[in-house]
């Protein structure tokens, strides 16, 4: 009597773990990737500040540029882009920008990226 109940608990705990199992790992899956998501979030704010001190001049404001060449962020030129293709052109230069590679960290970098796709009018 005693051995059948333990083949039965047995049987029940393998059954158990079957079905939550697979649910705890999905369930901690999706948690990280949320959790990874935050923790990566670009920051438009600081992005903002670092826009005003060092690409306002060439540009402007509201992104529309100040001089011949330069794309207008305000309509949405270059920003469909994803962001890692941005990051490379920030961090490389392109035409009369300079390469930003070394000067900004690659987050600091996606935080202008954030703050320019909101210039789009």
């Amino acid at each position: 009597m005693l051995n059948s109940g333990f083949i039965l608990s047995s049987g029940l705990i393998r059954k158990c773990r079957q079905v939550w199992q697979p649910l705890f790992l999905l369930s901690g899956m999706f948690l990280s990737l949320v959790f990874c998501q935050t923790l990566y979030a670009a920051d438009p704010l600081l992005g903002g500040k670092l826009y005003q001190s060092h690409c306002i001049n060439c540009h402007g404001a509201n992104g529309a540029g100040e001089i011949p060449n330069v794309p207008d962020f305000s309509r949405g030129e270059n920003l469909l882009q994803p962001d890692n293709a941005l990051l490379e052109t920030v961090k490389s230069g392109k035409g009369m920008m300079p390469a930003f590679r070394g000067m900004f960290t690659d987050d600091e970098i996606r935080d202008v990226i954030a703050y320019v796709r909101t210039l789009r009018r």
